[in-house]
Parts: C-alpha cells; structure tokens; sequence
C-alpha cells in the first residue's frame, strides 16, 4: 500500500515485518507493511495503542532491527546503517532538552559534536531560531520557556542538522489542551515553511486529521488504508477506519434487499437504512453501518418531499451541549435504536428538548456499510 506521488521518495518501506516473543508467544508487531513518503511530507501514522507504530517509527530511526523487509531513507538501505549515521532525527514526547543549556546552545550541541567551526555554528542557530520563531531566545533558560516554546527549541535542535526525515513520537502528548491545539497549527505551519519530511506517530486523530499531507491508518501491525485526511473522513475503506476517524454512529443489521443504487440493510426489528451499494455486498450478510451526525438532517416537522433516502422518527433523549459540537441523542420510535444528530447552528437548537418529536433524514451516500466477519466478529 504506498502513496503515488510524482515527487522524489524520502521514504520507502518495503515489506517490513516485526516479530516479538511476548509470554512464550509469538506476536507479530508490524506486519508485511509498506509505506512510501514523497520529499517535503507531512505523513503521520495514526492508530490505537499497541497498533505497532511506534515499533515502526523505532526501526526507521533504527533503534530496533526489522526481520524482514527493507527501509530506504533517501533511496539508500538503511539495514546496515546505525542510528546515529541514519540521516534522521528523533523529537520524543518528552523533549529531553538540556536544562543547564542555553536555548543557543542546545540547538547547537548537534553541530558542536560534528565540530562545526564555531562562527558556523553561531550563524546556523541565529537562522535556524528565527525560522521556529525564537529570533531573540539564544540566551534564554529552558526552564524560562513556555511548553510551546520548548517545543520549538527541540525541533530547532533536530533540523539544524538538516535530516533527510524528522520522526516525532507523540511529541503533543504531554502539554495541555489549548497549547496543544495551538502546537498542531505551529507544527503544521513550520514543516509547510521548512519543508522537511515529517514522519508523525500518533493515536489522536484530531492531530493526524489537522496537520497531515496523508494518513496512514494502523491496526493490528497492518496498514487498514493510507491516504489524505479527507480521504479517510469520507471514503473510509475498512470498517476500523470508518470507526476509528473521526465521530461516527455504529449499528448493525443485516443486508436484506441489493440493487445496483443501494443497499437495504434491516435494522431492529422494523427499520431498515439504505446505504450507497459501494462494497457489493449479497443479501444475507450481516453489515456493520457507520453515520456521522453531522450527515443527518433533524427537523421538528415532517419532511415533505422524499428527496433524502433515509427518514427516521424519534424523540430527543439526552442533549449533550458542547458549543459549536452540540449534539443530541435521538431514540428512534418502536426500536431499541439510539443515534447522534450534531445540534442544528441555528435559532431553533433551543426548540430542541427532550422529549421533542424529532424527524431525522440522510443519503445512502453517507452510509458506510461493511461486512461483518461472524467468525472473526465474536473474538473480539
């Protein structure tokens, strides 16, 4: 599964696989992946934890050996290439920053180790400082910087030696919720300005959504789909991914009618859903179905054309306020089926209690349907 680009590859995976003996068994941590990252790159891999992207992350920087496969940084083999001569750098989640160290010079302690000549190495750190934003920090503590800040002295610390690929581990992990929503614009921003490949591990989907050029999306030591953000919000390939990315309304039922516009899928005992028939499936088979509640229309009143391929009726249950996410639970009558409906930004949300008679509708276009394996579905 690799990503076609036109551009030069700083990165290319080739069948890797990992394998670890845990409790006198075999586990297999990644998995035969493959993976290329075209030069100047944002590509994050996302996926929960355990989901083998660090072990990956790990042996691209070349702290852990793959047993089979190979992993090409600038078109050459790195099998054979030790971590500390691997054109790469690492950022960790804890940023591991030199306390006793100016902020000058520990963004030149990389160069200073590669005895750079020192009138070299001060006008190196002056540029690479004002690139992160930091023009007049040289002399600062970093105990006198803020967490972004610090953030931004450590990726000033790997670039300034110029890698071919910046790996970074969760490095968002540890600060707060506002800082990091406001590191994911910086990051973003200063890869597009610097244009050094970025190689991102993450579990946050939000992050991997906001910063990414494309995505690939982990699970079990496999890649389940690789491609742009919007990619995997709206064509979601598997059904981890339509569950995984972003916010989504699971049920289940099974496929009773198919023709060539859709699928009719029964849900509970009297409601049946359409979805757009994109993964041709047969009648019989059980389906797990994904909608996302910002793709179903609520009203007070009955719709009067028929325009839309699913309605359903029901009545508000919880509400749950958050802002410009609000968003409501809707019990659908004469079922044991509950779903989310983003709270509509207009004047009647407050027309919106519970209790109220709602009518719900949405395109089979916006339903992602997927066979279950039955097999495989109970061992979970």
């Amino acid at each position: 599964m690799s990503h076609i680009s036109n551009k030069k590859i700083d990165l290319a995976i080739s069948n890797v696989t990992k394998q670890y003996i845990y409790q006198n068994q075999l586990f297999t941590a990644v998995d035969n992946v493959s993976l290329e990252v075209p030069k100047g790159s944002f590509c994050s891999i996302l996926g929960p934890s355990g989901c083998g992207k660090t072990t990956l992350l790990r042996m691209i920087a070349g702290f852990i050996q793959p047993d089979q496969g190979d992993i090409l940084i600038d078109g050459k083999s790195m099998l054979q290439v030790a971590p500390n001569v691997r054109p790469v750098n690492m950022i960790f989640q804890h940023l591991a920053l030199f306390p006793m160290m100016t902020v000058g010079e520990n963004v030149a302690y990389g160069l200073e180790r590669r005895s750079v000549k020192r009138v070299e190495i001060k006008q190196k750190v002056a540029d690479m400082l004002r690139r992160v934003g930091l023009p007049d920090a040289s002399d600062k503590r970093i105990d006198q910087l803020s967490g972004g800040q610090k953030q931004r002295v450590a990726i000033a610390r790997s670039l300034i030696l110029d890698p071919t690929l910046l790996l970074l581990d969760e490095p968002l992990g540890a600060l707060d919720l506002k800082l990091r929503e406001h590191m994911k614009l910086e990051l973003k921003q200063l890869q597009a300005e610097i244009g050094t490949t970025f190689i991102y591990i993450t579990h946050d989907q939000s992050e991997a959504l906001v910063m990414s050029d494309f995505v690939g999306v982990m699970n079990k030591g496999k890649f389940e789909q690789l491609g742009s953000p919007q990619d995997l919000y709206y064509r979601p390939q598997t059904a981890f991914v339509a569950g995984f990315v972003g916010n989504s309304n699971q049920l289940s039922g099974q496929v009773a009618n198919v023709n060539d516009k859709f699928l009719e899928i029964k849900v509970g005992e009297n409601t049946v859903i359409r979805s757009a028939n994109v993964q041709k499936m047969n009648a019989g088979v059980s389906a797990a179905l994904f909608i996302r509640p910002e793709n179903i229309a609520m009203s007070m009143r009955p719709p009067t054309d028929m325009v839309s391929d699913n309605q359903l009726e029901g009545n508000i249950g919880t509400i749950l306020f958050d802002g410009a996410n609000s968003s409501v639970e809707v019990k659908i009558i004469n079922t044991e089926l509950s779903v989310k409906v983003a709270m509509p930004h207009t004047g009647l949300s407050t027309a919106f209690q519970p209790g109220a008679q709602v009518y719900l509708s949405f395109n089979a276009e916006h339903v992602h349907a997927f066979a279950i394996d039955v097999t495989q579905h109970g061992k979970h």
